[in-house]
């Protein structure tokens, strides 16, 4: 191990010297670097010092230092630098024997040759032996050499020398002139920087720093310090001289306009320049476009949609907005809306989003910046108006039906800006002070428009009203606003009296006596224009022109015609209404509804529809003077005003008999209302907790009503009276002072609070009252009896003098027919006819007289009266002008009218008998009972029915004596009785209403024969188990056929009543809305869904007031 250990040292001591070797030449390497470097900068510092170079020069010195610089570090310290650190190629052992041996002249080749053998060793392992002896004999003899002894360090300190000599001349320059060095130094590594030559004064640049925006201008503005000022200063910049504008003698300025890039210049002055100065354009933030993205709240149905370069803003409550921002140059964005900031960053490269939702109106600012321009005063500020959801509005015009008090027809028109959820209409009804029911109707309309026009009939009955209420009632309409919530707004509430029953009779007999004046006033106007028409026809004969104020007077008789046709037109609507109100109203008879219809019918028939041509032809034959033609149609006008008036005054006669018959009939409705009133009080006096002076109001109340009633039926006494008798009216005296007894002694024992005593007294009045209402209802039948009786039998008597001159006048026609001319029986004959003439005249005075009375004759019986005297005039008028054609023919047309009024007046007969009828057998028949009440009956017999048979059986079980078997006896005969009673009226129904006893009632034939077999065993006394249970079959099967009664009853009345809750002026107010909405319609297709806003507003406003004209 001995040999291979010193081989090492040996190594050891080589590697030593290596990285010695390598130190001192590194050592003298930074020597003369040291020494190239300072005198290579001594020598530009100098140079430029005195040269004073320009830029390029400067800039040559510069790089040739900094190459010369690197290129002495590359030859001179790198490689030494590198061997020290054996980095790449070192120096190898064998080159550092060769050095040590040069060095060490006894060492000489010993060393090399050692490294040598230890290699051929490493080679040929046969001859290690003997090589190993040599080496190891070599390296005892190298042993005590120290081979890094080879390198003195030493030896490079008279290098020195080189590197000390510039860098004492550096050091004495800066000693005694620093100046040199350091401004050449400053402007050799400043070589792309000017540098003035030295001047007597300096510029001074205020601006600090030179910055600007692109876009912006920038004023320079410059100051001279020192002496020797020049009077002028110029700037020097891209090859273009400016002059400064002077403020003051060292004070001078220049502005920059629109800076789009950097720019560099210089000042001059005296030729002297300044530095050159650059000024940095920083690139501006700037905002390309805005657009935004619109989403609709959902109750708009509006899509969305994006509009391109949109600033200002005018958008619905509650539309999301989202703003897309495009800029330019921009890092941030700073969107301020609403007061509120937001810093934005950019989602991608200069484009930015903000998204919001507006509900108000509002502005919004943009502010754009970047790391170089970071400023608030450049910004883009816009506005964003709200278009509010306004309320929405509503407008109804109310009108009354023309005839019925409880039909209103309401049209309405409905306004929002964009639509309506509901429309309805509220009312409530209650009596005044007490608490009010409220009432509820949604109203159909079109609620996808902005606008709509809406028609609803409201009628009173369906709120089933009772006199007195107040009705209070408005229509509400609500918005379909999906931010905020539907509003809603109101139309003015409106009040609606209903009126008492008093109030109700005093309303209908002002109708009634209004319609009764008015064909007063007809009548007169008629008797008015027959005497007017009289003188005319007078003038006509003595005349053959008329004069200027004749053919005045002939057209003022004319208007006077035509005035009256519009007075009768106007009593027709005036006894419609009335009638109308009367039924809606008030219960009236069968009998009282005949004769207002009978009336109605008489008042629509008096006018002929020809009379308007008629009037229009004669005038205009007097306008052109054709006086004979003018003449008929003068006779004809005054047969038909003569017929007019007439009819008018029989109408008038018999509107006054109706008009106290429905006065009769109101206070026999009072009388009964007052008894059962009376009578509820009477129950009401009997509870003892009852408050005694509410009984004595209620009393009092009562007792005004009555004596409301009383007179009543004193001006009936003296209307009857005054009309000579003509209404058979008798005042039951006895009758009201009962009543007026009754009462008085009720109020009486109230304030002695004897409360049994009221109550009989008060039982009694009811009594009195009903009495008081039947007795005048049977009076009033009986005379309605009487006059019937007699009007019948003149009605016969006047019938058959009719026929007999209709057989006279077929017997005098047909002798005329074969009498010349020239026998004197021609002069029997016109006597003849004379004598028919008269007796037809008497016959039509009581005709007239008797239809006066009886409403069934026809309107055209007073017709055919006037054809039949007419074409008697004319026959006697051709007789004695002997001719027989023409009277013939005349004498045919009168039969004619005579037959037709026979057959008129037969009829008229035929219904007053029919009437009669009618009213015996109603007086003499009594009422079938109903299903329903069968079958109570049926349930009240079950009952006892089942008692009995609990009774049986405990007689059976205790015994009973004779006279508790009797008593059961009268029970069974009893209930055997009523069930024969009910199966008898049960088989009437079936008989009257259910013949094959399959139909709507079901099979009642079955249930007849059950209760016979239960009354035999009634009869029997065999009231089993399986009676009662039979008993409840039929209880059931009655009531099965008591709900298909009920089902029957309201499918007639649905039926009879469909057309009668339809009040008459339903149609015309229908039509008149539909009218009304088809314009409405055509208006709204003229506007172009295309129009904004604005022009929708104004063709808005135009339509609105077109309406409104």
């Amino acid at each position: 191990m001995q040999p291979k250990d010193d081989y090492q040292l040996l190594i050891s001591k080589i590697n030593t010297f290596i990285g010695k070797y390598y130190l001192n030449k590194l050592l003298r390497g930074l020597i003369f670097f040291c020494a190239g470097l300072f005198s290579i900068y001594l020598l530009v510092n100098i140079a430029e010092y005195l040269g004073n170079f320009n830029t390029l020069l400067r800039s040559v010195l510069f790089y040739l230092f900094v190459i010369f610089s690197i290129a002495l570090i590359v030859r001179l310290i790198i490689p030494a630098l590198l061997g020290l650190l054996k980095v790449g190629r070192s120096l190898t052992y064998d080159e550092a024997a060769q050095i040590i041996g040069k060095h060490f002249s006894h060492v000489n080749d010993k060393l090399l040759n050692t490294l040598q053998l230890k290699r051929q060793v490493l080679n040929q392992p046969g001859k290690h032996e003997l090589i190993a002896a040599g080496i190891d004999q070599k390296i005892k003899e190298l042993r005590p050499v120290s081979f890094p002894s080879a390198i003195d360090l030493k030896q490079n300190i008279p290098y020195l020398k080189w590197a000390l000599i510039p860098i004492g001349i550096i050091c004495g320059i800066a000693l005694t002139a620093p100046t040199v060095l350091t401004e050449s130094t400053k402007r050799i590594i400043r070589h792309n920087e000017y540098f003035a030559p030295a001047a007597p004064f300096k510029f001074i640049i205020l601006n600090s720093p030179l910055t600007a925006v692109q876009g912006d201008d920038i004023p320079i503005e410059v100051k001279l310090e020192g002496n020797h000022l020049p009077s002028d200063v110029y700037i020097e910049t891209y090859g273009s001289t400016f002059k400064l504008s002077k403020k003051s003698v060292s004070r001078f300025q220049h502005e920059f306009k629109n800076m789009q890039q950097d720019v560099t210049f210089k000042l001059t002055g005296n030729g002297y320049a300044s530095a050159t100065y650059i000024i940095k354009v920083s690139k501006k933030p700037t905002l390309i476009s805005l657009d935004v993205e619109l989403t609709y709240p959902a109750y708009l149905n509006k899509k969305s949609e994006r509009l391109q370069n949109a600033g200002d803003l005018t958008l619905p409550a509650g539309t999301l907005v989202k703003w897309l921002i495009h800029t330019q140059n921009t890092t941030r964005l700073d969107f301020k809306i609403a007061g509120r900031n937001q810093v934005l960053n950019p989602e991608k490269a200069d484009r930015f989003s903000f998204t919001t939702k507006v509900f108000n109106s509002t502005s919004y600012k943009i502010t754009t910046s970047n790391s170089f321009v970071n400023r608030s005063t450049d910004s883009s500020a816009y506005q964003v108006n709200i278009i509010s959801d306004e309320p929405p509005a509503i407008a109804v015009e109310q009108k009354h039906d023309s005839i019925s008090s409880k039909a209103l027809y309401f049209n309405g028109r409905i306004q929002d800006d964009h639509g309506f959820s509901a429309l309805t209409f509220y009312c409530r009804v209650g009596k005044p002070g007490q608490q009010q029911r409220l009432f509820a109707k949604a109203i159909k309309a079109d609620f996808t428009n902005v606008q709509a026009d809406f028609f609803y009939f409201w009628n009173l009955k369906d709120l089933r009203v009772t006199p007195g209420d107040r009705v209070t009632y408005f229509f509400e309409v609500a918005d379909n606003d999906g931010v905020t919530g539907p509003k809603k707004t109101r139309t003015p509430e409106r009040t609606l009296e209903v009126p008492d029953a008093k109030q109700l009779d005093e309303q209908l007999n002002a109708g009634t006596k209004a319609v009764q004046e008015k064909t007063e006033s007809a009548v007169k106007l008629a008797a008015e224009i027959e005497r007017e028409s009289q003188k005319l026809k007078r003038l006509l004969l003595n005349k053959n022109t008329l004069s200027f104020d004749e053919k005045k007077q002939v057209e003022q008789l004319l208007q006077k015609r035509l005035e009256l046709n519009e007075l009768v037109k106007n009593i027709q609507e005036e006894n419609k209404k009335n009638v109308y109100n009367r039924q809606e109203n008030q219960q009236i008879s069968e009998e009282i509804k005949e004769k207002q219809k009978q009336i109605a019918d008489l008042f629509n028939n008096v006018l002929d529809p020809e009379t308007q041509e008629m009037l229009k032809k004669l005038q205009t034959l007097l306008e052109k003077g054709e006086k004979d033609q003018a003449q008929d149609e003068l006779a004809k006008m005054q047969m038909d005003n003569k017929s007019l008036k007439k009819e008018l005054d029989r109408v008038l006669e018999l509107y006054k008999k109706l008009a106290f018959d429905q006065k009769v009939e109101q206070n026999i409705s009072q009388l009964n209302q007052l008894a059962v009133e009376q009578q509820k009080l009477s129950e009401q006096t009997k509870q003892p907790n009852a408050d005694r002076q509410d009984l004595m109001q209620q009393q009092q109340n009562l007792s005004e009503n009555f004596k409301e009633v009383k007179k009543s039926l004193e001006e009936l006494q003296k209307e009857d009276k005054a009309s000579g008798g003509k209404m058979d009216f008798n005042k039951p005296e006895q009758e009201e002072k009962a009543v007026d007894k009754q009462i008085e002694e009720s109020t009486e024992n109230l304030k002695k609070n004897e409360r049994s005593k009221a109550s009989k007294a008060q039982e009694q009045a009811a009594k009195h009252m009903q009495q008081l209402a039947s007795k005048m209802q049977e009076q009033q039948q009986e005379g309605e009896e009487n006059e019937n009786n007699i009007n019948a039998a003149q009605l016969r008597e006047l019938l058959k003098s009719l026929v007999n001159s209709s057989f006279t006048q077929e017997k005098v026609m047909q002798s005329l027919r074969n009498t010349s001319t020239v026998d004197p029986a021609y002069v029997s004959l016109a006597q003849q006819q004379k004598d028919i003439k008269d007796n037809l005249k008497t016959a039509e005075d009581s005709l007239y007289a008797l239809s006066r009375r009886i409403p069934q004759i026809q309107s055209t019986v007073n017709k055919e009266v006037t054809n039949i005297n007419d074409h008697i005039v004319k026959t006697l008028q051709n007789m004695g002008d002997r001719k027989t054609p023409e009277a013939l023919n005349n004498q045919q047309h009168a039969m004619t009218a005579m037959n037709n009024l026979a057959l008129l007046l037969s009829e008229a007969l035929e219904q007053l008998q029919n009437m009669q009828n009618k009213g015996k057998a109603g007086k003499g028949k009594k009422k079938q009972p109903s299903v329903s009440q069968l079958s109570q009956m049926q349930q009240k017999l079950n009952q006892n029915m089942q008692k009995a048979r609990e009774q049986m059986k405990l007689q059976g079980n205790q015994g009973q004596g004779r006279d508790g078997r009797q008593n059961m006896s009268e029970q069974l005969a009893k209930m055997a009785r009523q069930q024969q009673q009910i199966r008898q009226a049960l088989e009437q129904i079936n008989r009257d209403d259910n013949k094959d006893g399959r139909g709507g009632l079901g099979n009642l034939d079955k249930i007849s024969k059950e209760m016979e077999q239960t009354e035999r065993e009634i009869v029997n006394r065999k009231i089993s188990e399986q009676t009662i249970k039979r008993q409840q079959e039929i209880q059931t099967r009655l009531l099965e056929a008591e709900k298909a009664e009920q089902q029957r009853e309201q499918d007639n009345k649905r039926e009879s009543n469909s057309g009668k809750d339809i009040p008459p002026g339903y149609i015309k107010a229908l039509k008149d809305y539909q009218q009304r909405k088809t314009k409405q319609t055509e208006q709204i297709r003229t506007v172009s869904p295309a129009f904004n806003l604005y022009y929708k507003e104004k063709i808005k406003s135009y339509f609105e007031q077109l309406n409104g004209k």
